[in-house]
Order: structure tokens, then C-alpha cells, then sequence
């Protein structure tokens, strides 16, 4: 027999002893060790399980401690307690215990040997079990409020704005909905990022100091996991934002995922989500049925960049309404204009300019057809100051209009140069050539160091000729460009891929200050429209001589949190920046007034009578917007004047 047989013939039995003694089964297993692991074990279980587990087995043994010696000094009738020589009774008995417990100098009077002994063992008793749980008491406090700075405890805020996300744009949010909040009291905006709490309080504190009637709470966790959601009550908000962080579309597609598991029909709350690209945006909605509404930041600058270089004064104009201060667009219903027509409703409200209607069926008409008729549940769509001025003034006969509605307006061609490039650079030239009259020309300057002009993007161009002119040497060779021909306007984009926004913005300025220099002497200069990346430096560039700038974290944060307000908005807006919708233009004044006062209705009249809403007028003077003028205002209105209107294209 080999040794490998005898092995085996050895563990047959061995196999067969341990299933008979399991009873056919497994080996019993034992305890290791014996009472004093067990409790030994036991304590280190009780101590991870944190501290108010062993704040309570502290408890509970120095209340043994004190029923111990109440029953000692009781039951054998101990004297000398205090220098007394009675009896005490249980109750007195146990008061004593407890005061020796709590404070060691109580046993101080104590006179009998008995006594002694008993409020030694007592008090030593105590100051290790009471000091022990004052610091594990302290130590819990602490912890709750280490936890609590962490943000990780949950929101019982009810009714509040919800951002999901941390970006640049977050403060401008706030600031804006700080001043939409300011006539409600108790307001909340709830922030759920994966940052510090205190950093992202911190950062908000420094940047909106003054949140007047909103309280901000910040809490730490991941957007993207219904757990962290649960924290700040995503049931309870009124309206949810959610900003494309480091993670772009991904973050912004996974929390909405994560949203869309706490309230699968998207009905408790509207939902505003920043997305950079369009297929995604498109995707969004489309799968969402159009419940969340999707805000693309560089289409948005882009189109508000391409029609602030058209035409001067209507990026304020926009400003005013993307923001909360000032003039707003609000959505009415009006009982009294059903039967009545959209001409009729223009002249009917003094404080509030009229521009559309918002059907039954969620239809945003913006400057619909005049003869257009409300019907029941219609709502008329204005610019007014808030809410509740936009009041019906009853109808009345329209003012003669004493101008030629017949005239037509042709926009001369244009010249336009564009110098530095970004993401933004193929969506504004596409926009200002819908914008531009046929026949005009765009000089594109860029960096040869910086842009790659074999794979440099251009859209197809239908009105508009385009020329690139690649430059080395920066300013230098820029100031002879522009001084070789004559130019309308001027965009000045940021090198937003290529450097960082503070190299960006620093390269913009000098590039404003050589236009500057090369234009600045002119009678009539060039308007100049820059894009700027950094609100801080805002201030700084204006000193450069540009007309206009336009942040482009600014106009992106603002329109969010209008629509966080007002979704229905997001229909508006899209037509009023869209290229192929809704124009809003600065037209020549005589079209519309004649050259001596009149009241800003007469202006209204005479919009109406060319098919378009008048929203407000420029003043070439001072270069002021007057948006949404009271009606009754006499205004007289020069030749270099312009009338602001809302018309289709």
C-alpha cells in the first residue's frame, strides 16, 4: 500500500466521525475564548456603535451605583450622613447618593466611620462614571456638529429652490432670485453639491452678502444618487435647477436620471437643466415630454452677442428682461378680452407693454397676427414692472396714426470684424448672418498661435461674405487692419479653449484698448461688443471705450432663474433670441411718431398699423433704453431716435 493510499484510507474515517458526532451534518462551531473576551467584545461593540450607546451604559451603571448604595445606607440603618444621627429614609437616602455622585465635596460633613466609607465608594464611584459620560457628552456634541458641518443632515424646507450642481453661474442664480424673493417672506435656496458645505457657503456669502428674505442652505452630496437627493427634499421643492458642473452633460443626465426616480412624471416640480450640447438638449426634452426645460449657455450668448452687434441698446434691453430688477415678462389671464383682438389689447394696459398671448392649449404667440381674437383661458403675455400692474385699463378708440404705415425699413449691408475665436465664434457668425442685410462683409481676426485654421469651423453663409485674416504679432498687426478699411461694428470673442479666462479676459481688454486707439479719434466710431468670461473684470474693461459687454455666465444663470420661476418662459425665450422667429429691432422713429410730442400710445398705434408691438424707444442722445414707457407719456421722438418693436420676420 503507498503512502498516498494510507492517506486516504486515514480520512474516510475522520469524515465519518465528524458527520456522526454533527449529527449528519457540519461540526458544531465553537466560542473562542471564555466570560472575560466575551465581554471584552462585547464593550468594543458597544463602543462603535457611537456615543450615546455607551453615554447610555454609563447611565445605567451609575444609577446601579447610587440604587446600591441607597439600599446599603437604608437597610443597615447607617447614621452620620451629613453629621446627622437619625435613620434616613429610601428616597433621602438616594438624594444623598445622587449629590456625592455629582459633586465630590458633598461627603466632606460626613461623621461616622459607615458613612464614610459608603460616600468614598460612592464618590470615586462617580467621578470616574459622571466624568466619563461629561466627556462623551461633550464629544457627541461635537461630533453632531462636525456632521453638521460636513451637510449631511436633511432639509425640511418646503417650497424652495433646489440646485443640483456647483458651477460660476450658482451666485448670479442666487442674487437673482434673491431680489425675486424679496416681496415673500421665508424663502429658501437649497444647494446639493459635491463640495464642502462651508466652502460653498462661504463662496456665496463673499458674492451675494445681503440674501434678504432667503435663507441659502448648502449641503455636501453627489446629484447623481437618490440617496443624497432624499437630504434636501426634492418632493417639497417648487422648482429644481441643475448646472453642468466639471462633469458637463453627463452630471447634468445623471441627476436628472436621479430626479426622475423620486418623481418619475417630472409633476411635483419644474425642472431647468443647463446642457452644452444641442443633441443632448433636444434629447431631453423630447424623452421628458417637455416637462424639463433645457438652457444651452453658448447659444444663448451667442444669439444675444450676434444681435448686440446689430444693433446698439438691445443687449440691455435683454439684460432687463433675463433679470429681476426692473421689468419682467409676465403672463396674465384677462377675463374682459375674450371676443376681443390682439390690436385691442396693445392700447389697453398704460403700465405694461403688451406682446403676446399664451393660449388655453400652452401656446406662447408672440406679436401674433393683429386681428388675432382671445378666446376663454387665454392669457395675455407683458412687460410690466411685477404682477400686479399688469392691469386692464378697459378699451378705448385708437389714436390717429399720423405716420405712413406703408414705409418699409431696409437695413444698409454691414461690415463687421471679428477678432479672436471660441466655442461660441461658429454659432455667432451663424447668427449674425440671419441677422445681417445681403451684401455685407465679416473680417474674422484670429491668432495663427492659437487657432488651428485647418480645422477651423465656419457655417454656411447666405447673406454675408467672410474673410479670415490669420495675424502673429497681436495688437500691432490688428491696428493696421483696422485702419486699412472702414467697419461698422466690432465683436471681440475670448480665447475660452485656447487660455484661461483670465488670460482670456486680459487678451480682450488689449484687444479693446488697440481698437480703441485705432478708432477712438473717429467722429462716429465702430460699435464694439466684447465678450467677457469673468464678471470681475467688467469694470476694468469698460474703461476700454466698448459700447457693450456681454458675461457669459451672466445671461445664462439669469435666464435660469427666470425659468425657475416662470417655465413657461422657456417658449418666450426661445423665440426672442432665435434668429428665425420673433425680431425684436431698434427701428428709426419717424416710421413710427412724427417729429413733435405725441403720447407713447400714438407709437403703439402706429407699430400696430405695421404689424408689429412697440415695446419701448432709444434715446441717440444719451443712448438710453426706455423699456415699457407708460402709455400715456408724451414723448418726442427726433429723426436719430429709434422705436424698440417686437415683429416677425
Amino acid at each position: 500500500m503507498t503512502n498516498t493510499e494510507k492517506r486516504r484510507r486515514t480520512a474516510v474515517p475522520s469524515q465519518g466521525a465528524a458527520s456522526s458526532s454533527g449529527g449528519g451534518g457540519a461540526a458544531k462551531p465553537t466560542k473562542p475564548g471564555g466570560l472575560g473576551p466575551t465581554l471584552r467584545y462585547k464593550f468594543d461593540l458597544a463602543l462603535s456603535r457611537g456615543p450615546l450607546v455607551v453615554i447610555g451604559y454609563l447611565g445605567l451603571v451609575m444609577l446601579t451605583v447610587i440604587l446600591l448604595a441607597t439600599v446599603v445606607v437604608f437597610t443597615l440603618h447607617i447614621t452620620g450622613i451629613n453629621g446627622g444621627d437619625k435613620h434616613l429614609s429610601f428616597p433621602e437616602a438616594f438624594w444623598q447618593s445622587v449629590l456625592r455622585v455629582l459633586d465630590s465635596g458633598t461627603f466632606a460633613g460626613d461623621t461616622s466611620l459607615a458613612s464614610r466609607l459608603v460616600s468614598l465608594v460612592v464618590t470615586l464611584s462617580g467621578i470616574f462614571l459622571a466624568g466619563s459620560l461629561i466627556g462623551l457628552i461633550a464629544n457627541a456634541v461635537d461630533q453632531k456638529i462636525s456632521d453638521l458641518r460636513k451637510g449631511r443632515s436633511a432639509v425640511l424646507e418646503t417650497g424652495h429652490t433646489l440646485v443640483l450642481g456647483w458651477s460660476p453661474r450658482l451666485p448670479v442664480i442666487l442674487s437673482e432670485l434673491v431680489i425675486a424673493n424679496e416681496n415673500h417672506k421665508n424663502q429658501a435656496f437649497v444647494v446639493l453639491a459635491a463640495a464642502a458645505k462651508d466652502e460653498m457657503e462661504d463662496e456665496l456669502r463673499l458674492k451675494v452678502p445681503d440674501t434678504k428674505t432667503t435663507r441659502v442652505v448648502c449641503r455636501t452630496g453627489d446629484p447623481s444618487r437618490a440617496a443624497d437627493l432624499a437630504l434636501v427634499n426634492v418632493a417639497g421643492a417648487r422648482s429644481i435647477i441643475v448646472l453642468a458642473g466639471e462633469d458637463g452633460d453627463a452630471g447634468v443626465v445623471k441627476a436628472v436620471l436621479a430626479l426622475r426616480s423620486l418623481d418619475p412624471g417630472f409633476e411635483r416640480a419644474h425642472v431647468v437643466a443647463e446642457l452644452e450640447n444641442a443633441e443632448h438638449a433636444h434629447a431631453l426634452r423630447a424623452l421628458t415630454d417637455g416637462r424639463i426645460v433645457t438652457v444651452q449657455a453658448d447659444e444663448v450668448i451667442a444669439e444675444v452677442t450676434a444681435q448686440a452687434c446689430h444693433q446698439g441698446g438691445l443687449s440691455a434691453v435683454f439684460r432687463d428682461l433675463l433679470d429681476f430688477d426692473g421689468d419682467e415678462i409676465y403672463f396674465t389671464e384677462i377675463p374682459e378680452l375674450v371676443g376681443h383682438t390682439y390690436r385691442e389689447a396693445v392700447l389697453g394696459f398704460d403700465t405694461s407693454a403688451v406682446m403676446g398671448r399664451f393660449t388655453a392649449d400652452g401656446k406662447v404667440e408672440l406679436n401674433p397676427p393683429h386681428e388675432t381674437m382671445f378666446a376663454p383661458g387665454d392669457q395675455v403675455i407683458a412687460v410690466s414692472e411685477d404682477d400686479d400692474t399688469v392691469v386692464f385699463g378697459g378699451f378705448a378708440a385708437p389714436p390717429v396714426v399720423e405716420v405712413e404705415p406703408g414705409v418699409t425699413f431696409e437695413e444698409p449691408p454691414q461690415r463687421i470684424v471679428v477678432v479672436g475665436w471660441s466655442p461660441l465664434g461658429p454659432q455667432v457668425l451663424h447668427e449674425l448672418d440671419d441677422f445681417l442685410s445681403p451684401g455685407s462683409r465679416i473680417d474674422l481676426v484670429v491668432e495663427r498661435d492659437l487657432v488651428d485654421l485647418d480645422h477651423l469651423e465656419l457655417p454656411a453663409f447666405d447673406h454675408c461674405e467672410i474673410e479670415v485674416h490669420p495675424v502673429v504679432g497681436g495688437p500691432g498687426r490688428l491696428l493696421e487692419l483696422t485702419r486699412s478699411g472702414s467697419f461698422d461694428q466690432a465683436i471681440v470673442l475670448g480665447y475660452r479653449r485656447e487660455l484661461s479666462i483670465s488670460e482670456a479676459d486680459a487678451r480682450t481688454m488689449l484687444t479693446l484698448l488697440t481698437l480703441h486707439k485705432a478708432w477712438g479719434h473717429l467722429p462716429s466710431p465702430p460699435r464694439v461688443v466684447a465678450e467677457m468670461l469673468d464678471r470681475g473684470n467688467v469694470e476694468i474693461a469698460q474703461t476700454t471705450g466698448v459700447n457693450d459687454l456681454i458675461v457669459s455666465d451672466e445671461l445664462s444663470s439669469l435666464m435660469m432663474a427666470q425659468l425657475s420661476e416662470h417655465i413657461e418662459l422657456g417658449d418666450v425665450f426661445a423665440e426672442l433670441f432665435d434668429s428665425a422667429g420673433c425680431f425684436v429691432s431698434l427701428r428709426p422713429a419717424p416710421l413710427y411718431a412724427p417729429d413733435h410730442p405725441v403720447s407713447f400710445i400714438a407709437v403703439v398705434a402706429a407699430a400696430s398699423a405695421r404689424g408689429e408691438t412697440a415695446l419701448g424707444y432709444r434715446r441717440a442722445a444719451t443712448n438710453e433704453v426706455v423699456l415699457n414707457p407708460v402709455k400715456a407719456t408724451e414723448v418726442h421722438l427726433t429723426a436719430a431716435d429709434q422705436v424698440l418693436v417686437l415683429g416677425l420676420r
